[in-house]
């Protein structure tokens, strides 16, 4: 996997400390929430939701809430 190399500013520093899991981690899984919140087929909100909770770490709220939005745009009502 390429590496990939970004700036932040000074006063971001300390939030990446805080996140308690590594920063490429941590990017990682906002790039693929915010890829799941763009129009998805039935089957691939299933994959995307599987592949939340077969993680090691607890559902954070914000996953939470991507599962649910993708939920309601599927809703037949």
């Amino acid at each position: 996997m390429p590496n990939k190399t970004i700036s932040v500013p000074d006063d971001v520093v300390p939030i990446i400390d805080s996140l308690h899991v590594p920063f490429s981690r941590w990017v990682t899984e906002q790039l693929r929430r915010h890829a799941a919140q763009s129009t998805m087929s039935f089957a691939q909100q299933l994959t995307a939701d599987a592949a939340l909770v077969t993680t090691e770490r607890k559902l954070s709220r914000a996953d939470a809430l991507a599962a649910g939005q993708r939920m309601e745009r599927s809703a037949p009502w």
